[in-house]
């Protein structure tokens, strides 16, 4: 039997099909590189990071260089490729977010009633990817998917600048013009900083006019194990988010903490799976 294929076992839930041993270690490369890309990823490095031998990373590493997954420098230092650019934008473009964050949206549109929207980081900018109307006889908010200008005046661009990298929120800071929308839109970097630190000590942000007058917005991060995978937006008329904001803010957090169960589940899974792929032994003879 080729040693590169783990065979198929019965757990006892069903039978699980054969995972490629190669293909499985070329991927955690892949995601231990794109872990920290301002690292310099020597071969020695990698090799202790994943345990395996010299010979192996080198296999592992030509190929990944040749097909553009990675690239290395005269140092010798490895550092993710064009190829991944490629992907990160077909991802992006996507149609659909992960099932996962889809699941939960629609659950807190069918709750709430209102226009809920689902926000990350694409790109460097701070997108909206999904987005469901309200169902409610009065409703607001309807932006496009794609759209990710003015995040400081926006309760999800608040969320995703709070919780995001030290890198891109500097980046952010660095650049955007932090231009008025309306008279209440935080427009110094100062305020904007505050209100960034009032985000992560409560895990949610709030704006009342800010992005549109008559137009509150709630939100809250989406955080796995893995880290920020996005934000849930709810927007409503001001009066009707300032009467419900309590509840509408723990369907958020009801919904979000859904996702991020589910989605490090399924990461569990997958990991567990791996290792048994890569010890080569049935689910079953384990304790």
């Amino acid at each position: 039997m080729n040693n590169d294929i783990a065979p198929e076992h019965n757990s006892g839930s069903g039978r699980k099909p054969t995972r490629i041993q190669s293909v499985d270690r070329a991927a955690r490369l892949l995601l231990l590189v794109a872990s920290d890309p301002l690292a310099q990823w020597r071969v020695r490095t990698l090799t202790d990071a994943m345990k395996t031998s010299v010979p192996t990373m080198y296999h592992l590493l030509n190929t990944l260089v040749d097909t553009g997954l990675l690239t290395a420098d005269d140092q010798g230092c490895y550092s993710l490729g064009i190829g991944i650019g490629k992907l990160a934008n077909a991802y992006h473009e996507q149609a659909l977010p992960p099932p996962e964050l889809w699941v939960s949206l629609r659950s807190i549109s069918e709750i709430t009633g209102e226009s809920v929207y689902l926000s990350a980081w694409r790109s460097g900018e701070m997108e909206v990817v999904a987005h469901l109307p309200g169902s409610l006889p009065v409703r607001v908010g309807d932006l496009r998917v794609g759209f990710h200008g003015v995040a400081h005046a926006r309760a999800a661009g608040k969320v995703l600048l709070a919780f995001g990298s030290e890198q891109q929120r500097q980046r952010y800071l660095a650049t955007a013009a932090l231009e008025r929308v309306t008279e209440r839109t935080v427009s110094t970097q100062a305020a904007l900083l505050q209100v960034l630190a009032r985000t992560r000590d409560d895990s949610y942000a709030v704006e009342y006019e800010e992005f549109a007058e008559g137009v509150a917005c709630l939100c809250v991060p989406i955080l796995s194990q893995a880290g920020l995978m996005g934000a849930y937006t709810v927007s409503a008329p001001v009066d009707r988010l300032r009467a419900r904001e309590a509840e509408y803010l723990d369907v958020l957090r009801t919904a979000a903490m859904a996702a991020a169960e589910q989605v490090d589940a399924r990461t569990s899974a997958t990991a567990v799976a791996e290792a048994e792929a890569e010890n080569m032994l049935p689910a079953s003879g384990r304790t």
